[in-house]
């Protein structure tokens, strides 16, 4: 069990206007003296889930190609037998998140009655947004409308009219509410428990406290946090997976020369600088900076190929794809095919999202961390719309444009999917673009800044979780950071060395397990503790507990 004494203080709330001036005299002496004492790993969870993290990913760089078959097998097994739970857990979170945000707890603030937010909104929806995506989002908008054309769901014929209306709707619905609303239960557990109950705890398990009590101190604890590190690294792998080969194809095509492993791995290299600078630097200095400009590289991008494509089609096609999802959605959400078993809901949508279940906790963890001062609306709301927003442009300009090469063009992308993959795709497509001496090179670059955004801010969490405890102006300490950063370059490695889809899909799909059971717990503490604080009032904003000394 942790101690009560001499704790670092992560956040803190203004003190109630009853306390007495010699009271803060007493705390400020405190803090002051906590300021001098440095943060502690917690060796259980840092090297337990670091152990697991070896034993999981070696035997692909050992065996490589040759587990491909066992991968395919074990992936189909889970997604199968288990796509009725997780598209019932998605759809559970959609109305919880519906709940927090107009229900009578919606302006709960996070922190105290006079917190007010630390980041402005647009470094702090930056750093949500880029935080929360990662260059997956690119590398998907533009290989996932292809995928359904040629493999369309509903029993669709490719590349048929059906099968173009749902190309670019499903991209959306897999990168919109649904999948967001699966970040809100963590994220605001999370946020209450660091900002308003005060505990100065920067891991899974004591959110979990308001269901299971003080046997979060023992090794029930101790394992939720192992699995989440566990978890959130199966997601970095799948996101490592994906966009490293996108990267490396596009430069081998962009310098002349071959595709291969040492392109990869130096691809590899050079995003693992990125980003291990940035949390090495830490939140306010390498973090929220590079979330900045990415925010801003990325909207240069998106606008030259909206500006140079087939405008008005993409526009057309964008507002009937949101038609097609709003009028599908529940169908969508539901659909299994037990009957048919043609397979498209177990190898995209339950995928989705057991992948953003990897990535729930670091992404609570990350805007619990961000968003003090703010209220459970305001959050919610943000994180289920304005980031939804943001990926469906995406899809409004990569996917269209895919889309329009493809049908309208006679560039058959489709072909060029089946030989080189996703990766030759997507270098197919950039060159198309106009200006690609320039394109290319500017392509390549915001999406290292993407990749770093994205790792470095896990690797900052992960490296949390595994402290004892943290507190105000409290970061873990930097040689754990490197650490992280370092095994998920070489997760990266690991991954493309068994190379295919199925490795990538598996990596989020067998660690995300878990976790499921882990957000069902945090929404559940979350509710009970609402209704201590609040019980049944229907105007709430704040309440201050004291300080744990």
């Amino acid at each position: 069990m942790l101690g009560r004494t001499n704790h670092f203080k992560l956040y803190y709330l203004l003190k109630p206007d009853y306390q007495i001036k010699s009271q803060e005299r007493v705390n400020n002496l405190s803090q002051e003296k906590a300021k001098g004492k440095s943060v502690l790993i917690n060796p259980v969870v840092f090297w337990g889930s670091a152990i697991l993290c070896v034993v999981l990913y070696a035997p692909m760089l050992i065996f490589g190609k040759e587990l491909q078959p066992y991968v395919s097998t074990i992936l189909k097994a889970i997604t199968y037998k288990m796509d009725w739970l997780w598209l019932l857990f998605a759809l559970g979170c959609v109305v919880f998140s519906l709940w927090l945000a107009f229900g009578r707890y919606g302006n709960v603030r996070l922190g105290g009655k006079d917190d007010k937010p630390e980041f402005s909104d647009f470094s702090w929806i930056s750093m949500m947004f880029t935080g929360g995506v990662g260059a997956g989002l690119v590398y998907w908008s533009m290989a996932e409308p292809i995928f359904y054309l040629k493999w369309p769901p509903f029993w669709g014929e490719p590349f048929s009219a059906q099968a173009a209306q749902f190309s670019l709707a499903y991209g959306i619905f897999h990168w919109g509410i649904t999948a967001w609303a699966i970040f809100v239960p963590g994220a605001i557990a999370f946020a209450y428990m660091l900002h308003v109950r005060k505990k100065p705890y920067f891991y899974p398990s004591y959110a979990c406290r308001g269901i299971l009590g003080d046997r979060v101190d023992g090794w029930l604890g101790r394992a939720i946090d192992i699995f989440v590190v566990i978890g959130l690294v199966g997601g970095l792998g799948t996101t490592l997976g994906t966009v490293i080969p996108m990267m490396a194809a596009v430069s081998a095509d962009m310098l002349g020369i071959e595709n291969s492993m040492t392109v990869k791995v130096g691809v590899t290299l050079v995003v693992a600088a990125v980003f291990t600078y940035s949390a090495y630097a830490g939140l306010n200095s390498g973090i929220k900076k590079l979330s900045e400009l990415n925010s801003w590289l990325c909207m240069g991008l998106l606008a030259f190929v909206m500006l140079v494509g087939p405008t008005l089609f993409m526009l057309s096609f964008y507002v009937d794809s949101l038609g097609v999802l709003a009028t599908n959605f529940l169908r969508m959400s539901l659909y299994t095919d037990p009957i048919t078993k043609s397979g498209f809901p177990q190898d995209w949508t339950v995928f989705y999202w057991a992948w953003w279940a990897a990535w729930a906790m670091y992404f609570g963890l990350f805007v619990a961390r961000i968003s003090k001062g703010r209220t459970i609306k305001n959050v919610v709301i943000n994180m289920m719309v304005v980031t939804t927003i943001g990926c469906s442009i995406f899809f409004l300009v990569f996917g269209t444009y895919a889309v329009d090469l493809q049908l309208n063009q006679g560039i058959a992308l489709d072909q060029t999917l089946a030989d080189a993959g996703a990766a030759g795709m997507i270098s197919q497509v950039l060159h198309s673009l106009p200006l690609t001496a320039i394109v290319i090179p500017y392509f390549l670059f915001v999406m290292l800044i993407f990749q770093a955004t994205t790792i470095d801010s896990n690797a900052f969490i992960i490296s949390m979780i595994a402290c004892k405890e943290v507190r105000n102006d409290q970061e873990s300490p930097r040689w754990t950071r490197l650490f992280w950063c370092a095994l998920l370059a070489v997760i990266g490695v690991a991954i493309m060395m068994v190379g295919g889809l199925p490795v990538v899909q598996l990596s989020s799909v067998a660690t995300s397990v878990p976790i499921i059971v882990i957000i069902i717990i945090l929404g559940l503490s979350l509710r009970k503790w609402l209704e201590e604080d609040f019980g049944g009032e229907s105007k709430v904003q704040a309440v201050d507990y004291p300080e744990e000394d």
